[in-house]
């Protein structure tokens, strides 16, 4: 009996020491900890699975008041069961100029915006070294952001490498501000025009911030007459609004 205790001890100690954790190709996305049921019954897009090549370690970002609004896309196309994301914007095959397209900004009815607070994905990587540089995911921690064409129209939604999108928190009195402000281009000849022919989505990312104060944000599009509005979600700031 003690002879066949150790060699039981024996092979588990090999076992341990010679099994090597398996390399995986491909980033599995982080899930929040919440039923299969509860998403499929409170949460659009949630039959939608997303994953990326990285493996890079994410982190909660700092957001600085009034910076630059980067919501570039991370997918624009078909909405399918598996979506792999794409974090450098110029590999986007999906783009055109403003002539070859019949197309028209939406407005509130024409599509739906959604923050996932479900499941966590990378940044975009900086539109600087988005060009020149190889795809990379930057490592800030972010909530998938779906937009969805609900209309039977062709809407652009964004140019370059941005949608036409900024967060905005609640403050103190509880009225709704812009944190950030629009990217501007110097020059906008050659630029990429990116749109949703009917339902589609794009998908892009909010990124998760640090901070001391508690707040709600939500996500607006566009600056026009009648702008379109996210879902609203809890966050921190690092700064008292």
């Amino acid at each position: 009996m003690k002879h066949f205790v150790s060699v039981v001890i024996v092979a588990l100690f090999v076992s341990a020491c010679y099994q090597q954790p398996q390399k995986k190709t491909v980033a599995t996305l982080e899930t929040s900890q919440i039923s299969n049921e509860i998403k499929k019954n409170t949460y659009p897009f949630s039959n939608v699975s997303l994953y990326d090549d990285f493996s890079n370690e994410l982190i909660l970002d700092t957001l600085q008041f009034k910076r630059e609004a980067q919501f570039s896309p991370l997918y624009i196309g078909d909405e399918k069961k598996t979506i792999k994301l794409v974090y450098k914007t110029s590999k986007l095959a999906y783009n055109g100029t403003e002539f070859d397209r019949d197309y028209r900004i939406p407005t509130t009815s024409d599509i739906q915006i959604f923050i996932d607070t479900t499941r966590t994905i990378g940044f975009s990587m900086p539109m600087a070294v988005s060009y020149n540089k190889t795809e990379y995911r930057t490592n800030k921690k972010s909530y998938p952001v779906f937009i969805k064409n609900t209309s039977n129209k062709i809407h652009q939604i964004g140019i370059g490498e941005i949608l036409y999108m900024k967060t905005e928190a609640k403050d103190s009195t509880g009225n709704w501000r812009e944190i950030e402000r629009d990217f501007m281009y110097f020059c906008g000849t050659g630029l990429a025009r990116y749109y949703l022919n009917p339902n589609q989505i794009a998908i892009t990312a909010f990124r998760q911030n640090y901070g001391r104060f508690k707040t709600k944000f939500r996500i607006k599009f566009g600056s026009f007459e009648h702008p379109i509005y996210s879902n609203e979600i809890d966050g921190y700031l690092n700064f008292e609004l």
